[in-house]
């Protein structure tokens, strides 16, 4: 209904992940640097969390699309961890080609190691396991011993757990340590900011074909961040909410007591935000000696402006491949004037060589026909 009202080519605010469509906010962006800075250093383990609705499916997705088409690897994406350990190990033969497949579970474990045994290249198969929260503690400590696995002193199998931040508590528990230990980073995505917020709202109406409407005030796109506490899905729900109210009664813009209705529409979905605020999560620390210690805080990826930019930048490309979607930094007053006054110092000294040229060019001819 809003798609025709305002001219859009898509649903702006669909909740279905899409690797074409993704939103690079500061948070995701050094996400995807943890993930492909783990995978380029050969990690064995890494460990992506977020709040339910941060958008982990969505990277998940892309980083498939990346580790098959550019890196070339072998990956098995596993959705819903609810196939236990035997699921696993099939699906992780059948990607190999190792047939047939046999039922008991050992045999097949045993024929997945040998596969890596009789390979001479040492090829990594990457294992990304989504909703990793939803495993039990039998296939947690039977993916701890398939981890063990070396040959040659390589792991082959490397494994991505994309959880909730609950995740970080089953690790702790004591039969699963050893894997715990092993994992060396961790990264927590967190929640917009209002600028990411309003930045995030503005990318999702342009890649839907938005020429200018709707338009949504600061004041409702403040009320929208207050009420989805800086959560994408929850963005997501207000927003298409928002375009539904606003379509059925014939507004180009998006007024604040619009925002109001749709928050009260899609309260029930809402309620999460309520119950746990961002400050209350904290990621347990690689020794987990000192959790509540502000130093001990190893969790996060240490991404920041002194991390070389000429190693940033082949990553965040990985991750965009279509120059559009990348969100330039705004560029700094003083040095753009600077430049547009020497662009146009050239474009004059090029003009006066030109004229001073045609000049001689015509001069020349002149005189010379004059002789002649």
């Amino acid at each position: 209904m809003f798609k025709d009202f305002y001219h859009l080519k898509s649903e702006p605010f669909s909740t279905h992940p899409d690797p074409g469509v993704i939103f690079i906010s500061d948070t995701h962006k050094e996400a995807w640097f943890y993930l492909l800075f783990g995978i380029d250093t050969q990690e064995p383990f890494l460990v992506l969390t977020g709040e339910y609705g941060m958008g982990k499916t969505l990277l998940c997705l892309r980083l498939i699309q990346v580790l098959k088409k550019k890196i070339k690897r072998p990956t098995e994406y596993i959705p819903t961890p609810n196939e236990g350990y035997g699921g696993i190990l099939r699906r992780i033969a059948s990607r190999l080609e190792i047939s047939p497949i046999p039922e008991d579970e050992g045999i097949l474990q045993d024929m997945i190691y040998d596969y890596f045994r009789s390979d001479a290249e040492n090829i990594r198969f990457y294992l990304i396991i989504d909703d990793a929260h939803e495993l039990d503690m039998s296939t947690l400590t039977k993916l701890k011993h398939l981890s063990t696995f070396s040959h040659n002193g390589v792991f082959p199998i490397i494994m991505i757990f994309i959880a909730h931040p609950s995740f970080l508590k089953d690790l702790k528990t004591p039969a699963i340590s050893s894997l715990n230990q092993r994992i060396k980073r961790r990264y927590h995505l967190s929640r917009f900011s209002f600028e990411d917020t309003k930045n995030y709202i503005y990318y999702r109406l342009l890649k839907a074909g938005a020429t200018g409407i709707p338009a949504f005030p600061e004041e409702t796109l403040q009320k929208i961040f207050d009420y989805s506490g800086g959560v994408p899905r929850l963005i997501n729900n207000i927003c298409d909410t928002c375009l539904l109210i606003g379509a059925s009664k014939g507004l180009t813009t998006i007024l604040p007591d619009v925002a109001d209705e749709a928050k009260n529409l899609v309260e029930d979905s809402l309620v999460e935000i309520e119950v746990k605020s961002e400050s209350d999560i904290k990621p347990n620390s690689e020794s987990d000696t000192q959790p509540d210690s502000k130093d001990a805080d190893g969790t996060f990826f240490p991404i920041s402006e002194d991390t070389p930019t000429a190693y940033r930048e082949p990553l965040f490309s990985a991750l965009v491949d279509d120059p559009e979607d990348v969100q330039p930094e705004k560029p700094r007053p003083i040095a753009s004037g600077f430049v547009n006054k020497l662009k146009k110092a050239a474009a004059i000294t090029v003009a006066a060589i030109l004229l001073l040229l045609s000049g001689a060019v015509l001069s020349r001819l002149f005189l010379n026909e004059t002789y002649l």
